[in-house]
């Protein structure tokens, strides 16, 4: 699995700076964050018995 600096310096993103590395981790936590949360929300809509136990694995993802 590709590390989120790997990812941005394949998509171009070539900077070599530490600030660089930081806000780009910072950036991918809160996308990883915004997407967990939609996931979540789509089991809690689901209709079987434990759509609320999956989604609160969902979320806990994000604790680990």
């Amino acid at each position: 699995m590709k590390t989120v600096i790997e990812m941005a310096r394949e998509a171009g993103w070539d900077d070599h700076h530490a600030e660089f590395d930081t806000r780009i981790e910072r950036f991918a936590s809160l996308v990883r964050a915004d997407e967990r949360e939609a996931c979540a929300k789509v089991a809690e809509k689901l209709t079987w018995a434990d759509n609320k136990g999956v989604a609160s694995a969902i979320r806990a993802r994000g604790q680990a």
